[in-house]
């Protein structure tokens, strides 16, 4: 019996002792503002998850997410409906058939001096990965030290963007194997073990681009600038001499395809 009792105190003492922080005073008077206290009491008071653990949790995001999208992009040709095809697939099989079969002949159009290839490749770096990788890092960080999370949210959605960009650009040059235009005679045969399509500054360039420019409450001046880069970018590995026209084509179609797709999914 005086177990029991016991046990019913301390059952008694912790819950005041839990409660007593949320609930008035017996003896207040409801016409007076209650005391400031200084402090409230939790016997097991809430933890906060460390920064590693947060930061490990975040990364975890977006691999999952990086995940997801690799998935829908390989497998969106099977979920494909007739209008997507006849305005979308169709046109591009077209024109990409198209420039192929001209390919060896429009790099005849340039000049190819040593002036203009050089500056073409020091333009094209904007598109590296290196150089995307820092500006939307950069965007993410910023946004997050100047408390402004739109900012946050376009470096994320442009980041994102990039992986995919790379890693789908690199999945197809493997599979298609091209050579490019400054390598052997030029004529960009397939299936000889070179990277040449499509081409992977193009496709990374404009998958940030649309994902900064779809991006909710992207600014206007990051939005053109962005569009204006990604195209600049893309010409510039046509006039360098890396790729041939149909490879700067495809590139830029998937790359921003797949920009609109991160920017504008439901999260």
């Amino acid at each position: 019996m005086k177990r029991r009792m016991i046990l019913w105190l301390v059952a008694g003492i912790l819950h005041f002792n839990l409660t007593s922080a949320s609930r008035p005073a017996l003896c207040q008077d409801s016409g007076k503002p209650a005391p400031a206290r200084t402090a409230d009491f939790h016997l097991f008071p809430p933890s906060t998850p460390p920064a590693a653990q947060q930061q490990h949790s975040a990364v975890r995001r977006f691999l999952d997410d990086i995940w997801k999208d690799q998935k829908a992009i390989w497998t969106s040709p099977a979920r494909m409906n007739r209008r997507q095809f006849f305005t979308l697939v169709l046109p591009l099989a077209v024109a990409t058939a198209g420039l192929i079969a001209t390919d060896e002949d429009t790099g005849k159009f340039l000049a190819n001096t040593p002036g203009q290839i050089k500056w073409s490749q020091r333009f094209s770096n904007f598109g590296a990965v290196y150089t995307l990788g820092i500006l939307t890092g950069g965007m993410l960080v910023g946004g997050k030290v100047l408390g402004k999370p739109h900012y946050s949210r376009i470096g994320r959605n442009s980041a994102e963007a990039l992986v995919n960009g790379v890693v789908t650009s690199y999945a197809l040059k493997k599979i298609t194997g091209r050579e490019r235009p400054n390598q052997f005679d030029g004529q960009g045969r397939f299936w000889k073990g070179s990277e040449s399509f499509p081409s992977g500054h193009a496709m990374n360039s404009w998958a940030v681009a649309l994902a900064v420019a779809r991006t909710p409450q992207c600014p206007r001046w990051l939005a053109i600038t962005s569009y204006v880069m990604a195209t600049g970018i893309s010409l510039s590995r046509w006039t360098a001499h890396e790729h041939f026209p149909s490879d700067v084509l495809v590139g830029s179609v998937l790359g921003g395809l797949i920009g609109n797709y991160i920017a504008t999914r439901p999260r």
